[in-house]
């Protein structure tokens, strides 16, 4: 090749290259089919692929793993902004941690922060795996962000903003649906429900987990909220029902809560305004806002920012059968979706909706919200620092001034776990070094005090304060009108911590602690007997390990009082302390973090053996996540069980079903008695025709076989447990001598939506051993326990109640006589076994660690003569 042909090419290739740099592959190209194609999907693992893709191709674009799934599968986030900014990341994370922590930041260094930061906005995607649009959405999205296929000038707007962009929140469930979906497409199982939860253990109650982190996606995406990056917006986006509007923006509806600022309000009806203006421009029908969605619980994804300072968006698209496109006759859309309103000014008016409408909805409200950003960013910014300074000033009079952790507490382990999970959200917490006195009351050195003056106070107060739901009706006097989802939450009155709120200003020597102060265990005590407090969640791990190795174990039927005068509770743990159980407890300790009571004798103690506990679990094809929730309280708490189907209360022709051959302890979790009996509701029920058939191996429940086999096993000695809903499988099958106080009482008479009701313990019962005389119980479409003189083989205890008068601890209730007196805990003798009736979800969402020991005490039953 001559010179002049080598100059030539080389002047091409100068040329060219920057144009090949640029050629990002488009997501169609990459999948073989448009994105929201009719029945075509991407699953997970072709998201990954094609986001590595892109960050191959484009130096816009930067994709990084934050965390692990449930599964094990990488969790990914791209990262999307200016090549300038995509080098000063580490500068930008900085000046937002600056204007968070505000103290000693005067607001003219806030505003020269404000114009040297950029906005963080945080767009997550697909929590809800069924909910698929918007994991779809997302590739064509950052496409379009990386190519400048923008109604903006695409550089010149990432110049302002830094794009974190979650394809799916909850990996596993994307990948599963995918593939369940693909599976049936074609048949008439097409678009269907799956018979097992999308998420490992919560299903669609991975969005409730928000201020208690116990899943892997909650702790990774929280920490990039208010760890790592700290956006000033945050949108989630979901999908909802087919029949309503085509989509559901910000503001949201009353309630609001109260202690938030009200820059975020303004913030989010902002961002939301911009995003239905540009919608509209673009021809976008049936866009709602300031209907179906509160402002009132913090439980969800994107509620929880608005108590960090950050606006939090929630967008919610009207649904698909997956993938499927559905048709929509205009008389099938209700009344309030046709009509014009203020807050609907555009109906839509029905016909065919397919997944790409999903998708081409949710792009153009996720790229207007890219250019809110960027054409707000210094107000984002300075706003932002401005609500974390204001909560950084002393509270006004009449609010809380801190909330005070008294450092004697019932179960102590369960207090520092607690303030861990107030610290990993953001929340800080101080000790103190000496007594002091609050409100009158004094309290000894080692009490956490939570001051409110700090940049987080909303979310501090919001979790440790008790909630007033306001009253709010149809009309005057009419049915109550009922909140999204908690009408309360207190986290110490779930976690069954006693909490103070102090009003008035006072002063301690504080020391502020970067780390929670878990205690050392002390090791074993050279006894030939330990004890184990019954007090803690944490000893029950260790017993049922020491039963599974065949350590000797026995509960104290009595408090008692050891040689050296130490008071142990009843229900006290004591085993035997030989070269066997020592070999299991030591590696225990360190976990647990129990330290054991030595004792030498305890002859003289009243106690009863523990035998080995083979407990078992039913799972139903319905997909419960209630039973997904006991899976996890008992995966936590390393509790051995078997998981039980439908075929496994079903023997072959001939022979029968013997459940107390394997099993002691059956427990059903939370679920309608007809799905367990028959796999459907009956056919009285509202709740019929949302009703969608399974394939045949999916199909039923336990049947009249099952029920007999139940009943056999109770009869021989076995323990059925029935959390809430399910104890009416007992009351329709059993026939015992008790009822739900609630059956056909109106809820214009009772009502009381997911709250926080008291309850009396008799402690002295096997399934109150550990339990405070007080618990607070989780009230969430629960039932009441009203027992009657019994007859036959049958007896009766009521374990725990509600009180006479003031029930209601955090939330709303209305007609407390209707539960006054009357039961939430029964236990049921029946032949030779035991049936507990927990009337009430006693694990709610592993979040109500201050009554697992109903569930935990009747796994672990006394042999009592």
């Amino acid at each position: 090749m001559n010179l002049k042909k080598l100059l030539t090419l080389s002047l091409g290739l100068l040329f060219i290259l920057p144009l090949l740099a640029l050629a990002q592959t488009p997501p169609d190209k990459f999948l073989g089919h448009q994105v929201g194609a009719d029945r075509k999907l991407a699953d997970y693992n072709q998201i990954t692929a094609y986001f590595q893709k892109l960050d191959q191709e484009s130096p816009k674009i930067k994709v990084v793993e934050i965390g692990k799934s449930t599964l094990g599968k990488p969790m990914i986030m791209a990262i999307i902004t200016s090549e300038d900014n995509m080098a000063q990341l580490d500068k930008y994370r900085s000046i937002t941690r600056r204007l968070r922590d505000a103290r000693g930041l005067s607001p003219e260094e806030a505003r020269q922060l404000a114009k040297e930061g950029k906005v963080i906005l945080l767009i997550t995607c697909n929590i809800h795996s069924t909910e698929i649009g918007s994991a779809q959405m997302s590739m064509e999205f950052a496409y379009n962000l990386v190519s400048g296929k923008t109604p903006f000038d695409t550089d010149k707007v990432l110049q302002d903003v830094i794009v974190l962009l979650v394809p799916s929140t909850n990996p596993d469930g994307e990948q599963m649906v995918t593939e369940w979906y693909r599976k049936y497409v074609g048949t008439k199982y097409e678009g269907g429900q799956m018979p097992w939860l999308y998420h490992h253990y919560a299903g669609h109650d991975d969005n409730r987990d928000w201020f208690m982190f116990n899943l892997a996606e909650t702790k990774a995406v929280t920490k990039l909220l208010y760890h790592d990056w700290i956006p000033q917006i945050h949108i989630d986006e979901h999908q909802m029902g087919s029949t309503g509007a085509r989509l559901f923006i910000p503001p949201f509806m009353d309630p609001p809560l109260p202690n938030i600022h009200p820059l975020v309000w303004r913030g989010v009806a902002l961002c939301g305004m911009n995003m239905a203006y540009d919608l509209q421009k673009q021809g976008f029908k049936g866009v709602v806002h300031g209907r179906s969605f509160t402002g009132w619980w913090i439980g969800a994804c994107d509620d929880t920012s608005w108590l960090h300072n950050c606006l939090g968006l929630l967008s919610e698209m009207a649904s698909v059968k997956v993938a499927t496109p559905i048709y929509i006759e205009p008389n099938e859309l209700p009344k309030s979706y046709i009509e014009k309103r203020m807050q609907f000014p555009d109906p839509w008016s029905g016909g065919w909706w397919r997944l790409r409408d999903i998708v081409e909805y949710e792009l153009a409200l996720s790229t207007s919200l890219v250019k809110t950003a960027y054409l707000h960013k210094e107000d984002l910014l300075y706003n932002f620092y401005k609500m974390n300074h204001d909560f950084c000033q002393p509270p006004a009079k009449g609010e809380p001034f801190a909330f005070v952790i008294h450092r004697d507490q019932h179960d102590y382990l369960t207090t520092l776990r607690m303030l861990d999970i107030l610290q990993f959200g953001g929340v800080e917490i101080h000790q103190a070094t000496k007594d002091f006195v609050a409100d009158g009351k004094l309290y000894p050195a080692g009490s956490f005090v939570v001051l409110m003056a700090q940049p987080y106070r909303p979310y501090a107060q919001a979790l440790l304060e008790k909630q007033k739901y306001p009253d709010i009706r149809q009309y005057p006097g009419g049915p109550p009108i009922p909140p999204y989802d908690n009408a309360g939450w207190t986290l110490p009155l779930q976690m069954g911590v006693t909490c103070d709120q102090i009003n008035n200003p006072f002063t301690a020597e504080l020391s502020k602690i970067d780390k929670i102060p878990f205690p050392q265990p002390s090791g074993l005590p050279a006894t030939p007997y330990l004890a184990f407090d019954a007090r803690y969640n944490n000893s029950f791990p260790i017993a049922f390990a020491l039963l599974q190795g065949k350590g000797e174990v026995w509960r104290a039927t009595q408090a008692f009082k050891t040689s050296a005068g130490e008071e142990l509770t009843t229900g006290t743990f004591l085993v035997k302390n030989d070269a066997p159980a020592q070999k299991i407890i030591k590696p225990l300790l360190e976990k647990w973090r129990v330290s054991p009571v030595g004792l030498n004798d305890i002859a003289n103690i009243a106690k009863a053996p523990l035998k080995k506990c083979r407990v078992a679990l039913y799972q139903s094809w319905r997909a419960n996540m209630d039973e997904g929730w006991t899976r996890y309280v008992f995966d936590d708490l390393d509790i051995p069980y078997t998981t039980l189907h439908n075929k496994d209360f079903q023997a072959p022709k001939g022979k029968k079903v013997n459940l107390r051959q394997k099993f002691d302890v059956i427990v059903f979790a939370s679920e309608n008695p007809d799905i367990i009996k028959l796999g459907r509701p009956s056919s009285s029920s509202p709740y019929r025709r949302y009703f969608t058939e399974m394939p045949p191996e999916y199909q039923g429940g336990i049947g009249q076989e099952g029920v007999t086999a139940l009943k056999d096993f109770v009869a021989q000695g076995g323990i059925l447990v029935t959390l809430n809903d399910a104890c009416r499988l007992v009351f329709n099958e059993f026939k015992p001598p008790v009822s739900n106080a609630l059956e056909r009482v109106d809820r214009s008479k009772f009502f009381c939506p997911t709250s926080l009701l008291k309850i009396i313990v008799k402690t002295t019962h096997p399934l109150g051993y550990g339990l405070p005389k007080e618990a607070a119980a989780m009230f969430s479409r629960s039932l009441v326990l009203q027992t009657s003189i019994p007859s036959g083989e049958w007896d009766r205890t009521t374990v725990a109640s509600y009180p006479q008068e003031n029930v209601l601890l955090s939330g709303w209730l209305l007609g407390e006589d209707y539960i006054a007196r009357k039961g939430a805990v029964v236990d049921l003798k029946y032949k030779k076994g035991h049936i507990v009736l927990i009337g009430f979800r006693c694990q709610h969402r592993a979040q109500s660690h201050g009554t697992y020991k109903f569930l935990l005490n009747a796994l672990l039953y006394p042999e009592i003569d």
